[in-house]
């Protein structure tokens, strides 16, 4: 693998790395004791967004990786 390449793997793998760390920190929040109606949509909002995001980082690095 070229010096680009790992680079890029590496760069993949650590937004990947940053994006699971995002989705484990709102599903925490959503265990959080007390939480209002609305923080639980706001939170469930965000969650359907990064892991639609997780998809598509999980998708390119598995491409990545594979070449």
């Amino acid at each position: 693998m070229r010096a680009k390449e790992n680079k890029l793997t590496e760069t993949l793998l650590t937004e990947l790395r940053e994006e699971c760390l995002a989705v484990l920190s709102l599903l925490n929040q959503l265990e959080t004791p007390g939480i209002s109606e609305t923080q639980e949509d706001e939170i469930v909002g965000e969650l359907s967004a990064r892991l639609v995001h997780l998809e598509i980082h999980a998708g390119e690095t598995r491409g990545q990786i594979e070449e």
